[in-house]
């Protein structure tokens, strides 16, 4: 579950050799027509195709959902939140060559977030185990669905290039809502259409029997602590299917020797990062058997 433990603002300096990205550089995928242009979703979360999934390979990158978003980390793909993070910031990176990756947790409501207030009651259930501000949603309600929808319409009109759509797995734990996979996969192809009918490339951060039955409208995938929970072979349908897995496992430097080979065997972009998801990163890109 990609959320940060703290929302403690900091700054990270980076340019060490564990903040030091690749050099390889994506064409951008963001359009330079104005936002107000961009395609909007019907009712059914269907409509155009105009969208561009992550390269394969998959490229160096980064993600940080908290503090100052620190654009200096010289990698082509880069994950930030897509409400925390304003489109001067998104502009700051698209001019230093990044496709920008917005998060939307669209399975949960949180607290802290100025739309939280939006969510009915009967559609919020119980508290994650680990964050008690944060509470999962029933997927199967209307105005849910709405908030999410106008969640990546927001990160559209900001700029954004891709959005991950994560928490989508509530049917695997005690939400409070008698949910199933079928709920949950009837949800996660409603956003990757609404997505794609935005101009958005779209991943989804899914429980792992989820994964198959999504890959073939997912864009690109985001798996967290595959390794960890050994999960990471479910995520394979996508690379079968010639599309990018990015992956986080948590650690330090001292984790790269022994975690990048085993990515790169799987396909996978690999970062290592804090629970916080600040700005503090270890990628693979420079460690033998890395990508």
């Amino acid at each position: 579950m990609l959320r940060p433990a703290s929302l403690v603002m900091c700054l990270l300096v980076a340019g060490c050799a564990d903040t030091t990205g690749t050099l390889v550089r994506l064409t951008k995928v963001h359009s330079d027509a104005p936002q107000s242009e961009a395609p909007q979703p019907d009712a059914a979360g269907a409509g155009g195709d105009a969208r561009s999934a992550a390269p394969v390979p998959v490229p160096a990158w980064q993600i940080q959902l908290s503090g100052t978003v620190d654009t200096s980390v010289d990698v082509p793909w880069y994950e930030v939140d897509a409400v925390d993070t304003d489109a001067t910031a998104i502009a700051a990176l698209h001019a230093h060559g990044r496709t920008v990756s917005c998060y939307i947790s669209v399975g949960t409501d949180e607290a802290w977030r100025s739309d939280s207030a939006q969510f009915p009651a009967a559609a919020v259930g119980n508290a994650l185990a680990d964050y008690s501000r944060e509470r999962w949603v029933d997927v199967r309600d209307p105005t849910v669905r709405a908030i999410n929808q106008q969640r990546i319409q927001l990160a559209a009109g900001r700029g954004c290039d891709a959005v991950d759509l994560s928490n989508v797995q509530a049917h695997t734990v005690d939400s409070g809502f008698p949910l199933t996979a079928a709920d949950d996969l009837a949800y996660g192809t409603f956003l990757l259409g609404v997505a794609h009918a935005a101009g958005l490339s779209a991943g989804v951060s899914a429980s792992a029997d989820l994964v198959a039955s999504l890959a073939p409208e997912m864009d690109w995938g985001l798996t967290e602590e595959c390794l960890a929970y050994d999960s990471c072979d479910s995520w394979r349908a996508l690379v079968d299917a010639g599309k990018a897995v990015f992956m986080i496992e948590y650690g330090s430097a001292v984790d790269a020797p022994a975690l990048c080979p085993r990515a790169a065997a799987l396909g996978f972009s690999l970062v290592i990062k804090r629970s916080s998801l600040d700005a503090f990163r270890v990628g693979c890109e420079n460690t033998d058997g890395g990508s």
